[in-house]
């Protein structure tokens, strides 16, 4: 094992710490695109320096001229993300699967499937603590089931779901590049939006804010 040096050990201690909160779920929104919409995809560093570097893209993803990632509301708590591993020794992957729930079997919803079915999706989504993370990528883009249940009572659900299955080098990769949408631009580091920089008629003042992507 001495020869083999093209892959230089990052392995750290993982603490764990009391009273530290690891809270389950995603928050209630995704955002998506169709990889036919991009122009340029960040990428993940050959030689990481740290276990956070490995599984962290370096870059943005760029939508082409007029085209943005689209925002997709979803029922609460009735999102999920699910990572394992496949393959055999030596050409090993991840298998990534996320499920969403859009409430609802209107027109809308209806479409969205529609033109999804036959296209390749990529979706970030933002776990409880905030942080963006990634399914489908420039190599590999998700398999989408779809489907859609009226339900039957009163008490029943009536979602549109969508299940994204795919394929990755990395297990659904953290995001900190900006998420180009039709109301500005997310920084996927903090999930919040910042406001174009606005001029006074003058030209002498600016000035910036920023809200939440919720």
């Amino acid at each position: 094992m001495a020869k083999c040096t093209e892959k230089a050990s990052i392995y750290e201690d993982l603490e764990k710490c009391p009273g530290q909160k690891k809270l389950p779920g995603i928050r209630d929104y995704v955002y998506g695109i169709s990889i036919h919409d991009l122009v340029a995809f960040p990428t993940i560093p050959d030689a990481p320096a740290s276990l956070k570097e490995a599984v962290t893209y370096k870059g943005d993803f760029t939508p082409a001229a007029d085209a943005y990632f689209h925002k997709v509301g979803i029922v609460k708590n009735e999102g999920q993300m699910q990572v394992e591993n496949q393959g055999t020794d030596g050409c090993k992957t991840f298998k990534e699967t996320l499920t969403i729930a859009i409430p609802g079997t209107e027109e809308e919803a209806t479409g969205y499937i529609d033109q999804a079915n036959n296209d390749e999706m990529i979706y970030i989504f933002f776990q409880r603590n905030g942080k963006a993370r990634v399914i489908g990528s420039e190599d590999f883009s998700p398999e989408l089931s779809l489907k859609q249940d009226t339900g039957k009572t009163a008490t029943d659900a009536n979602t549109t779901t969508v299940e994204a299955v795919c394929t990755d080098l990395h297990p659904a990769p953290f995001y900190v590049g900006k998420i180009h949408t039709k109301d500005g631009d997310i920084d996927g580091a903090t999930g919040k939006i910042a406001a174009s920089t606005s001029t006074s008629t003058s030209g002498t003042s600016s000035g910036t804010s920023t809200t939440t992507g919720k």
